[in-house]
């Protein structure tokens, strides 16, 4: 399968990749070649194939939501380059 350039321009377009005239050529190849290993894939027979289910699934371990970590808001605003009311401040960036 080979992608022409108004192809592969499109799907620069949808991943939001700005790709050029000169680019094109290149990853037409590199797009055909990867959707060449896609079809040869789909060609292989896999009916014989037994479905394999897992029997025995590892437990899902759960622990107790319990607060470990209290009263370190001094240590934690120590980091911060500007504080306010123990909250770290931030220029404001909606007007």
């Amino acid at each position: 399968m080979i992608l022409s350039p108004v192809e592969v321009k499109k799907i620069g377009k949808l991943a939001r990749i700005k790709i050029t005239d000169e680019e094109c050529p290149q990853i037409s190849a590199q797009l055909s070649s990867i959707m060449n290993w896609i079809d040869q894939l789909t060609s292989i027979d896999v009916s014989s194939v037994e479905v394999h289910e897992e029997e025995d699934k590892p437990a899902m371990h759960e622990r107790a939501d319990v607060v470990t970590d209290s009263d370190i808001v001094d240590a934690i605003m120590k980091n911060a380059p500007v504080s306010q009311f123990n909250m770290f401040a931030v220029p404001k960036v909606v007007e």
